[in-house]
């Protein structure tokens, strides 16, 4: 196996064995037949990337979030815990995994947008659940 240390400044700087520095690996697309493994060693440019891996996540969640509200009279229970979930996992993913790699502004910034989420998401769901109760005292006839 070849490993190779890719460097894009013309500053000079101590470059450490692989193995012994920490780093971000990922697989590339499948459209990169040779490459099978990157390994970032630098801490901005893992702070990058995983950031915006971040920021993806929190747009999607906020598509889910939104189809839902706009859905009001089709939402159901299982949606609601389908968009819980999801903001938990991101709140895992957040406080857990990539903790060593963010900076501490981002984590804080993001994680105070998924408790708003989560209010917004209670409100969906008290609605929601307001009106599974009136069909239930409609339908006991």
């Amino acid at each position: 196996m070849n490993s190779y240390i890719l460097k894009n400044d013309d500053d000079e700087k101590k470059v450490l064995l692989y193995k012994e520095k920490t780093g971000y690996s990922f697989s590339p697309k499948k459209g990169y037949k040779r490459v099978k493994k990157i390994t970032v060693l630098d801490k901005n440019m893992v702070s990058g990337i995983l950031e915006d891996k971040v920021i993806k996540y929190y747009e999607r969640l906020i598509r889910i979030i939104y189809s839902l509200i706009a859905n009001g009279e089709d939402t159901t229970s299982g949606d609601v815990l389908m968009a819980y979930t999801e903001i938990d996992r991101l709140r895992n993913i957040i406080m857990y995994k990539y903790h060593e790699h963010l900076r501490k502004e981002f984590i804080d910034k993001y994680l105070k947008k998924l408790y708003v989420l989560e209010l917004e998401l209670k409100k969906v769901h008290v609605l929601e659940l307001t009106e599974e109760i009136e069909e239930e005292r409609g339908k006991s006839r």
